[in-house]
């Protein structure tokens, strides 16, 4: 099953992903070292909406504008992830939040028009295999579907568990 149904927290444009979503000045230090995910998830958005981090459940979506997540460094990926969130909607970001986003198990969809679409609260469905983000009126937008690959990805929660589950199954079929 690759569709996603949760409530949305909406955020507008050019949020910046690390100086907005996270606090990157306070993490600095650790840049490069494990994640800390529990200081991660506990910043997530502090600064925007100091509720998130105590009202955020598992599952829920985030629904962003144009330029979400600009200058982001992989712990604000970390950290949306960290906190529950399922799939992230958004009408434009950048390519390499798209890509720190994925390796780190946490799917981002390009969808025109859904900032408008919906409200902070709302339930909606978001499905990244097939691109099709359902709208709580029943309305479908469209998003650009996941590869195969990507759905791999996604559902492996991220790069590294993938290929380790890919090698592990090499190296079983191999007789090793």
């Amino acid at each position: 099953m690759t569709t996603c149904t949760g409530r949305v927290w909406k955020f507008g444009d050019d949020v910046h992903g690390d100086d907005g979503i996270i606090e990157f000045s306070i993490i600095r230090d650790s840049f490069g070292k494990e994640f800390d995910e529990d200081a991660l998830r506990a910043m997530c958005f502090r600064r925007m909406r100091p509720e998130f981090a105590q009202l955020v459940r598992r599952g829920d979506i985030i629904v962003g504008g144009r330029n979400f997540a600009h200058h982001n460094h992989v712990e604000v990926s970390v950290a949306l992830r960290a906190s529950g969130i399922a799939v992230v909607v958004v009408e434009s970001c950048d390519s390499g939040f798209l890509r720190r986003a994925l390796n780190h198990g946490l799917p981002v969809m390009i969808c025109p028009d859904i900032h408008a679409a919906v409200q902070d609260g709302e339930a909606l469905s978001a499905d990244p295999a097939t691109g099709l983000v359902t709208l709580p009126d029943g309305r479908i937008l469209r998003a650009k579907p996941f590869s195969e690959r990507m759905v791999q990805i996604w559902q492996a929660g991220g790069s590294i568990p993938l290929l380790e589950r890919e090698f592990a199954a090499r190296r079983a079929a191999a007789g090793r």
